[in-house]
């Protein structure tokens, strides 16, 4: 019991410190200024990847009921938001990424380790700092981003993604 309070805090400590390398993620997190085609393609798709595998993951160990219901909605919207993306990203001629980054890579191991109220909580806090980030990367390309079908993508998913954020923070009590 003591070693499971202490790897539940462990991680749920070290969430915040897989984003130093990004902007602190908050609610109301200043939209992120990316304009080239070839980076939001990268920072889109590395994200919907890891909302895919996380709830994935989600689904086989969370205890709570609305997390599970939480995973099964991000599977059914962020497979829809890859099958959207890809032909935009192909007309821009930008390769969607294919695995996760280090930073998300990290996360997931975190969360595989995990099982229960302890999973949960920890998935529940991840879903809070990815949503901020995808939904400032989504307002900041569809402002000012490069004409296109990518930028007609962002415009047109940020309205979920803004919804998922809402229904996370619902869930963490934030």
């Amino acid at each position: 019991m003591i070693r499971t309070l202490m790897i539940t805090s462990a991680l749920l400590l070290a969430f915040p410190a897989f984003a130093q390398d990004a902007a602190a993620p908050t609610a109301s997190m200043a939209p992120m200024n990316v304009t080239e085609p070839a980076e939001f393609g990268a920072m889109a798709s590395i994200s919907n990847l890891f909302e895919l595998e996380s709830s994935t993951l989600a689904l086989e160990k969370a205890s709570s009921a609305d997390v599970k219901a939480f995973a099964q909605q991000m599977i059914t919207d962020h497979t829809k938001a890859a099958q959207d993306m890809a032909p935009a990203a192909a007309e821009e001629g930008v390769a969607p990424a294919k695995e996760l980054d280090k930073r998300h890579g990290d996360m997931l191991d975190a969360l595989s380790d995990l099982t229960g109220e302890e999973f949960d909580a920890a998935y529940v806090q991840a879903q809070v700092q990815a949503h901020d980030e995808a939904v400032a990367l989504f307002e900041g390309y569809s402002t000012n981003g490069e004409e296109g079908p990518l930028k007609a993508f962002a415009a047109a998913t940020l309205p979920t993604l803004q919804s998922h954020q809402e229904h996370i923070h619902g869930l963490s009590g934030h």
